[in-house]
């Protein structure tokens, strides 16, 4: 079974890129079709909260067919930045450390004496 212990991100890549190339789908994607289908993802995925309260947002895990419909966006949403990644040939682990790190800066950890 795979899970994020054991799976890699560069395995979900490989993944990824080995179904989308059994289908074609590589050669037919630019860059403005893959980030549009990653917002309209990204847009089911905020569909799903859309019309709930904020104290009932968290509530989707309760509902089984919610919970089911919640990981099948957030998939499409990860399946699409990999392939934006993959497009542009970027490391998205080492494109998150750097984003890690300038935002460590700019937004910096409060001490006991800032609380």
């Amino acid at each position: 079974m795979k899970n994020d212990q054991t799976t890699t991100v560069a395995q979900l890549r490989q993944q990824i890129q080995q179904f989308s190339d059994a289908r074609g789908w590589r050669k037919e994607q630019n860059a403005k079709d893959l980030v549009m289908a990653l917002t309209v993802e990204a847009a089911e995925l905020a569909e799903i909260f859309m019309w709930r309260h904020s104290d009932a947002a968290d509530d989707v895990r309760q509902d089984a067919r919610e919970f089911e419909h919640l990981q099948e966006e957030l998939a499409d949403v990860f399946w699409y930045l990999c392939r934006i990644c993959q497009h542009f040939d970027i490391d998205l682990t080492q494109a998150v450390a750097d984003k890690a790190m300038k935002n460590a800066v700019k937004y910096p950890a409060k001490t006991g004496r800032d609380r």
